[in-house]
C-alpha cells in the first residue's frame, strides 16, 4: 500500500502466486496479546479498512508470529492490504521513515499483503522486504509468498515465521491497513508498539477470539424476566431502607450494617440479577446499545415492583457501585414520588474517558460519542474476547475494597466468582451510562459516601485509580446539586460500611432525620 495509488509499483511487483492458509495452525491460535488500539473514523479514505486494534501471538514451537488486526466493520475479504511495519533494531542508517500517517516510525523490515481473492486463495505482492527493497519497489525482496492470510470475522490475520522477520526476540512495530492499492490507516498513529517474545506475560492484554463475553453460555439458567430477584427483608424498625449491593460489593457487604441497626430499620435487601450467586436476566437482544442500559433499568423496575407490592412510602435507598448506584439515581431522577432519599455508599457514578479523537488526551469524551465507544471499541473488540484471567488481572486490586485485608480478599473472591459475561454486561453499562445528565431534574436528597482512603495509599501509584474515580471524579464529573450532600469518610475504602461504620452510620441517621423533619414542614 502506497500512500498515493501507484499502479506501476504495484505491476511489477504483483505476482500471481497463490497462499492457502494452514487451517490447523490458525485454529489452534485463539489467545493474543493485544498491543494497541485506534479511534474508529481516524482512516483517509471511510470506504476502506479501519484499524481498531493490534494483537499477536507467537507459537515458539513453530517459531510462528500472527499478527491480528481486528478493523471496525467487516473486513472486504476479496481485496484488502496489510502491512506490518516493524523496528528489528540495528543501525539507523538501515531504516527508513514509514510513509503512511506515522511518518516518524522507521523501520527496517516490512511484511507485505496487498492481495486479491481468486478461487483457490489470496494473490497478489505477499512476502516480506528490508530497506533496499522498498527503494527498489520490490516490497518481498527478501521473502516471497511465506505469510499466512486470513479473514476472521472483524479482523485479518497475517503469520510469519519469525526468523523471516529478524533474528532477533525483540522489536517495534506498527501495522497499516487500507485496500490492495493504497494505504488507509495506522495503529498507533504515534509511535510504536513493543513485543517481547522471550518474555511470556500471561493473563495481561490477553483476548481469547475462540469466546463472547457479550452472550451467555447456551447451559446457563437466567431468571424469567416477569419474576421478581432475590430480596430478602430483615429488621423491625420504622424507617425503611432498601439496600443494593452493587457489582463490586461482595456477599455481606450489608450484613454487619443491618446487624447493628435491626430496631432502627425496616431493610429489603435486594441483590442485583447476576451477581452473589443469582441467576441474571436474559442478555438483551443482540445489536443493542449498552448505553439502553437494559439490566439496569430492570433493576429500577424490581425496585419499584418492590416499592408497590410492599406499599412503602418513600423509602430510603442504600446503594453501592454499580448497577445499584446507576438504578437509584435514575429512580430518583424519574420518580422522585416514590423515593425518599439516596445514599450512595463507596461509589462513583461516571466513568472517565479521553476522547478517542484527540491524540493528547486532554478531552473528555463527550457524552455523544460515549455509547459508539463502548459498544464498537471496548465491548466489540476488547470485553468480548478477554480472558478471565486478564479480566482479574486488570480489574479492581484487593486493596481498594476495604482497609482490612481479609475483608478486602473475601469480597474480592466473592465479586470475582460472577460469571464473566455477567460482569462485562453490567460494566459496558454503567461505562455506557452517565446518569448525572438528570440531575438538573434532581428533586429527592442524595447523600454519597466518599471513600477517603488515607495519604500512604494514595501515595502508591498503584492506586491511582483510586484517587481519580472516587474522589476526583465527584469535583470533575459530577455536576454540583443541592440535592446532593458529599461527606468523605476518612481512612475508609470502597466497603465503607465496614471500614467505618459509626461514621458511616451517623451520617445516614442524620440525613433520614433530616429527610423527615423536611417531610414533616410540608
Amino acid at each position: 500500500m502506497s500512500e498515493k495509488r501507484q499502479p506501476d509499483a504495484i505491476s511489477k511487483t504483483l505476482l500471481v502466486l497463490l497462499l492457502i492458509v494452514s487451517a490447523p495452525v490458525l485454529a489452534t491460535a485463539q489467545v493474543y496479546t493485544v498491543l494497541t488500539f485506534d479511534a474508529k473514523g481516524d482512516g483517509r479514505d471511510p470506504s476502506l479498512a479501519d484499524a481498531a486494534q493490534l494483537a499477536y501471538r507467537y507459537d515458539k514451537q513453530q517459531d510462528l508470529l500472527l499478527f491480528r488486526i481486528a478493523l471496525y466493520g467487516v473486513p472486504n475479504e476479496n481485496a484488502f492490504g496489510v502491512n506490518i511495519v516493524i523496528d528489528s533494531g540495528g543501525d539507523d542508517a538501515t531504516k527508513m521513515n514509514w510513509w503512511g500517517g506515522n511518518k516518524t516510525f522507521k523501520f527496517d523490515k516490512l511484511v507485505t499483503a496487498w492481495v486479491t481473492r481468486g478461487n483457490n486463495g489470496y494473490q497478489g505482492t505477499i512476502g516480506i522486504g528490508d530497506v533496499a527493497g522498498v527503494n527498489a519497489k520490490q516490497l518481498n525482496n527478501l521473502h516471497q509468498n511465506n505469510l499466512q492470510i486470513r479473514v476472521e470475522g472483524d479482523s485479518i490475520v497475517i503469520g510469519a515465521k519469525r526468523a523471516d522477520i529478524t533474528d532477533k526476540m525483540k522489536m517495534n512495530v506498527i501495522a497499516a491497513v487500507g485496500s490492495n492499492e493504497q494505504w488507509n490507516d495506522d495503529l498507533p498513529n504515534a509511535g510504536s508498539a513493543a513485543i517481547d517474545l522471550s518474555k511470556t506475560t500471561p493473563g495481561v492484554r490477553e483476548i481469547d477470539v475462540g469466546r463472547n463475553n457479550l452472550e451467555l453460555l447456551k447451559e446457563y439458567k437466567t431468571l424469567a424476566d416477569r419474576d421478581r430477584p432475590l430480596i430478602a427483608k430483615k429488621g423491625s424498625g420504622k424507617k425503611t431502607l432498601i439496600l443494593v449491593p452493587g457489582m463490586y460489593s461482595g456477599t455481606k457487604s450489608f450484613d454487619s450494617f443491618i446487624d447493628r441497626n435491626q430496631t432502627q430499620y425496616k431493610f429489603f435487601l435486594v441483590t442485583p440479577p447476576g451477581i452473589n450467586g443469582t441467576p441474571s436476566r436474559a442478555m438483551p437482544a443482540r445489536g443493542t446499545s449498552f448505553s439502553e442500559l437494559t439490566w439496569t433499568r430492570s433493576l429500577e423496575r424490581d425496585i419499584l415492583n418492590l416499592i408497590r407490592k410492599e406499599k412503602l412510602t418513600k423509602p430510603i435507598i442504600v446503594a453501592e457501585r454499580q448497577p445499584g448506584a446507576q438504578a437509584a439515581i435514575e429512580l430518583a431522577i424519574e420518580h422522585p414520588d416514590q423515593i425518599g432519599g439516596v445514599v450512595l455508599v463507596g461509589t462513583n457514578l461516571v466513568q472517565s474517558f479521553f476522547s478517542p479523537k484527540d491524540p493528547t488526551r486532554k478531552t473528555a469524551i463527550a457524552f455523544s460519542d460515549r455509547a459508539a465507544f463502548v459498544d464498537e471499541s471496548w465491548a466489540a473488540k476488547w470485553f468480548k474476547y478477554v480472558t478471565s484471567e486478564t479480566w482479574k488481572n486488570g480489574d479492581l486490586a484487593k486493596q481498594l475494597l476495604s482497609v482490612d485485608p481479609a475483608r478486602a480478599l473475601t469480597a474480592w473472591d466473592e465479586l470475582e466468582s460472577a460469571p464473566l459475561e455477567i460482569k462485562v454486561r453490567y460494566l459496558c453499562e454503567f461505562w455506557a451510562s452517565d446518569v448525572t445528565r438528570g440531575f438538573d431534574k434532581l428533586k429527592v436528597p442524595v447523600l454519597a459516601l466518599v471513600p477517603g482512603f488515607d495519604e500512604s495509599f494514595l501515595a502508591d501509584p498503584a492506586n491511582a485509580f483510586a484517587k481519580s474515580a472516587f474522589l476526583d471524579s465527584w469535583e470533575t464529573l459530577v455536576p454540583k446539586n443541592p440535592q446532593l450532600d458529599l461527606l468523605r469518610i476518612p481512612n475508609a475504602r470502597m466497603l465503607v460500611l465496614d471500614d467505618q461504620p459509626k461514621l458511616a452510620e451517623d451520617a445516614i441517621a442524620t440525613f433520614i432525620e433530616h429527610i423527615g423533619n423536611v417531610q414533616k414542614e410540608r
